[in-house]
């Protein structure tokens, strides 16, 4: 149990980092997704055009900004352009119980007591359900931005889709061709015996990690 109370900490400290979010200079743009929605390759594609994820998280170590789960006073006072990542709860759900990912991001999401359902009471169906409502929130919260400042792309159908290229260059205002001609292609992960997942390696590279 001592092992465990180190994700209350960790959800008291998100909710604060959410609610008092204050970046040091303001974003050209930023992806935003609950997780599970391949905006890993987005983010580090949409970095070589301005200013944001990527940025911030190298330069300032704000940890998971391309998952806060609602717009703050920061978002709303500087008119923040968003992208928004959406995906069927049940794909979302299965991508990350799959990478073991569950527990860190219901902490993400400000949970404060994301075992409940996995080390003490041990019950997957509750579990699921709660991971549903907190998904359901977070897109809910989004709904409450100034939605001009908003784009809103479906996994995987943004990778698939040349029409969501041409929304995305026309939201951002991106003047520069080359980018519909090289943007990521989409790929499913190979989850094999060597599989690290890429949000595993983007945070050791951010935070020069072994």
């Amino acid at each position: 149990m001592p092992n465990l109370l180190v994700y209350v900490q960790r959800g008291i400290k998100r909710k604060i980092q959410v609610n008092f979010l204050n970046l040091k200079e303001i974003p050209d743009f930023l992806v935003v997704s609950p997780g599970g929605c391949g905006s890993v390759n987005l983010i580090k594609y949409l970095e070589n055009f301005g200013k944001c994820n990527l940025y911030f998280e190298r330069n300032y170590r704000i940890f998971g900004l391309g998952h806060v789960y609602k717009p703050t006073n920061f978002h709303f006072r500087n008119k923040v352009k968003v992208i928004i990542i959406k995906r069927d709860f049940e794909d979302i759900y299965n991508s990350m119980k799959t990478r073991g990912f569950i527990r860190n991001t219901l902490n993400v999401f400000g949970d404060t007591l994301p075992f409940m359902y996995m080390n003490i009471l041990k019950d997957q169906r509750k579990l699921k359900k709660k991971y549903f409502r907190y998904l359901e929130k977070f897109y809910f919260n989004w709904k409450k931005y100034n939605q001009e400042l908003v784009l809103e792309l479906e996994y995987p159908k943004l990778y698939q889709d040349f029409d969501c290229r041409i929304k995305i260059k026309n939201f951002l205002g991106i003047k520069d061709d080359a980018f519909l001609k090289n943007f990521p292609k989409f790929e499913r992960y190979k989850k094999d015996k060597n599989f690290i997942d890429p949000s595993t390696i983007l945070m050791r590279d951010i935070y020069n990690l072994k």
